[in-house]
């Protein structure tokens, strides 16, 4: 069930497909609760990536000389 290999694009691939089965599939109650499941450890899995890229994320600032300098992103606007 966990592929921790994949990439994030793939798994936001997988998880549209399934919100996309759920929306507009009839389901039989069993599948339906699998791929909620699966749903959920994506939605996850994808939340834990940005997580982690997030904290290496840096932006570029000038300074009030001109010159740039990196400060970590903070992740408020």
């Amino acid at each position: 069930m966990n592929k921790d290999d994949m990439t994030y694009e793939e798994a936001i691939k997988e998880l549209e497909e399934i919100l996309e089965e759920l929306e507009n599939e009839d389901l039989p109650l069993e599948v339906t609760l699998e791929k909620y499941k699966r749903g959920l450890y994506l939605y996850n899995y994808c939340n834990n990536k940005l997580k982690d890229i997030e904290g290496e994320v840096k932006i570029l600032l000038k300074d009030q000389n001109g010159d740039l300098i990196e400060e970590d992103f903070n992740g408020e606007v």
